[in-house]
């Protein structure tokens, strides 16, 4: 299963270089967008519906935060990495609430950034297998239940009824 992953940050070379560096064909994760500020991103999120996004938590027009609180209002499921510049734990608590799976502090450790969006794309595969699985035990828990009305309603034809005969 294909991937989708959303980049935003403000600094057109970590745009790039995310792009670049981190090895996404062989993460089976396709870049669905980038976007240079939280509007941009909310936008493109919208559109593409993506697995997960890479957001850098400061940005002009819309900052990361501001985004985060707008995605959860249509997307509850896509994971979530913040990068931030700034060693400030005040950041990491304002997106706590907003269920972000890490935060990455730049500069970027790109080896190990790449590890953890390969964990969270492992989670969102099997979780994804889940529930295709649960889908088509309930496709065929209708099925065998459709078949037994119609079953119990051939069976019964004229049942309680008088003959005319």
């Amino acid at each position: 299963m294909k991937l989708k992953i959303l980049l935003a940050d403000d600094e057109i070379n970590i745009l790039k270089n995310l792009q670049a560096v981190v090895p996404w064909e062989e993460l089976g994760v396709e870049v669905a967008g980038l976007a240079k500020n939280g509007q941009i991103a909310l936008e493109l999120a919208r559109e593409h519906r993506p697995h997960l996004v890479l957001c850098d938590i400061r940005m002009p027009v819309m900052d990361g935060i501001e985004f985060l609180g707008a995605l959860r209002e249509f997307d509850a499921e896509a994971e979530v990495i913040m990068m931030t510049g700034y060693q400030d734990f005040s950041y990491v608590r304002s997106v706590i609430r907003y269920e972000v799976r890490d935060y990455v502090l730049k500069p970027i450790d790109y080896e190990e950034l790449t590890r953890t969006i390969h964990r969270l794309a492992e989670g969102i595969r099997e979780r994804s297998a889940e529930q295709q699985t649960i889908q088509q035990e309930w496709k065929q828990v209708f099925r065998l239940a459709y078949e037994k009305v119609l079953y119990d309603l051939l069976m019964d034809v004229g049942g309680g009824r008088p003959s005319r005969f």
